[in-house]
């Protein structure tokens, strides 16, 4: 993780004047509906929409208020940090421009993923530093572990399913690299194991790989029913929580920051950024802080008992690292859930789904003739280091920011590491 120290802004944010329009809390990029042409049960929302148990009756902020701390973006990382700071007595309010899981977070695969994309132990401390870079692979080692924990200790309904996360190796070179990886993950006390070949096809229904780094901590859950999850914990450990609130200016004054929604405004001695790609609109220190990645994730209708024992047998979750990536998990109810990556207007709608389907042939010769079900358009953020960074915006503003496609596990152990470094103030949490 990096840690950005002030950048010498002057405090105000957006426009000039210190005045943000029409600011985007939440960073949401609706989804783009995309009907399957051979599927009525198509929708025009994710699948954890279907799916996701429902979420608290949450109104819009109205009237003036005040708060110690205030968190903009009701993803994971902005409910994991209100959840942590309510939990140490902190006064936290959160502001969501949707609801909760409006954005990034309703829209991904689900997957909880305790890795790097690019790194390992090794080179992230030949990058950070040994005590920096062991700092935050034990973050990272943890997350999933962490995942699983608040999702028992809260009594979360979101579908967990730990049994294992891989990232598999398209490559002979990947796979002794990959090796190497799962050494120096064991090293460190994690349950991390390289799969060979003939194991990795029998576990995935695929024969396309040579092999697989599997983390048994990972897994995936229902992203939607996750955070809501989380917020109900907040609301219940005493945080307050506003749906529908969209920020339409942010200001500093006088040692204050005030924020405007549609109808209302709230005053903070403290700020944390967790809006995703919207943190841009909102400070202009994140500006060109991170890209936007375009992905089409989609679910299969129900696969039969015969299709789930060809395809992910033991279940599990999976990711691997070719430039145009595939991912698999399935859902409870036995939707195959995957996607791909993609441009905002390259493709039709009607060639999207075929590609899902392709993609789906291509990789589970179980699926001769797949029935998508649901087809839909998501957003990551992603950086230059593929690395969660943490900036430190000055008077008193943090922001969570670009987490890489791995959002679900490293914003959640993210939002308890920030939570703690505003309830003690102590900044080597995030060093």
């Amino acid at each position: 993780m990096k840690w950005y120290p002030p950048s010498g802004s002057d405090g105000r944010c957006g426009l000039p004047g210190g005045r943000i329009s029409r600011a985007k809390a939440s960073g949401r990029v609706p989804p783009a509906v995309i009907a399957n042409r051979r599927s009525s049960a198509a929708t025009d929302r994710p699948l954890w929409f279907s799916t996701a148990a429902p979420g608290p009756l949450l109104a819009p902020l109205r009237g003036q208020s005040e708060t110690d701390v205030l968190v903009i973006g009701g993803g994971i990382a902005g409910a994991t940090t209100a959840l942590h700071l309510a939990e140490r007595g902190v006064e936290v309010t959160l502001v969501e421009g949707d609801q909760p899981g409006g954005g990034a977070t309703g829209q991904s695969g689900g997957l909880v993923a305790p890795d790097y994309i690019r790194h390992s132990p090794n080179t992230i401390c030949d990058t950070l530093g040994a005590e920096a870079g062991a700092r935050l692979t034990r973050m990272i080692g943890d997350s999933a572990g962490f995942v699983f924990d608040l999702i028992d200790k809260h009594g979360i309904d979101c579908d967990p399913r730990q049994d294992g996360f891989y990232t598999p190796a398209h490559t002979g070179v990947m796979a002794k690299n990959q090796r190497a990886h799962a050494d120096q993950w064991r090293a460190l006390g994690y349950d991390v194991e390289f799969v060979e070949a003939a194991a990795s096809e029998r576990l995935f229904g695929s024969q396309r790989y040579s092999g697989a780094l599997r983390f048994a901590a990972g897994g995936s859950l229902n992203p939607l029913g996750y955070v809501r999850g989380i917020v109900r914990a907040a609301l219940d450990g005493g945080a307050r929580v506003f749906a529908d609130s969209r920020v339409i200016s942010l200001q500093r004054r006088g040692g204050t920051w005030v924020c405007r929604t549609r109808e209302g405004t709230i005053r903070s001695r403290r700020l944390v950024l967790a809006a995703n790609g919207g943190n841009a609109a909102l400070h202009p220190a994140m500006a060109r802080t991170s890209l936007p990645l375009h992905v089409v994730q989609f679910a299969t209708a129900p696969l039969s008992p015969q299709e789930r024992m060809a395809t992910l047998p033991e279940g599990g979750a999976f990711t691997d690292k070719r430039p145009y990536l595939f991912t698999a998990r399935t859902d409870g109810l036995g939707h195959l859930i995957s996607g791909y990556p993609t441009t905002l207007f390259v493709r039709s709608e009607r060639a999207q789904c075929r590609e899902a389907e392709r993609r789906l042939r291509q990789n589970f010769a179980a699926l001769p003739e797949p029935e998508i079900s649901h087809l839909w358009r998501g957003l990551a953020w992603v950086n230059t280091s593929l690395l969660p960074e943490v900036y430190d915006l000055g008077d008193e503003a943090i922001a969570i920011q670009a987490c890489n496609g791995r959002g679900i596990a490293t914003n959640t152990a993210l939002g308890a590491e920030v939570a703690e470094m505003l309830a003690t103030g102590d900044r080597e949490v995030l060093s």
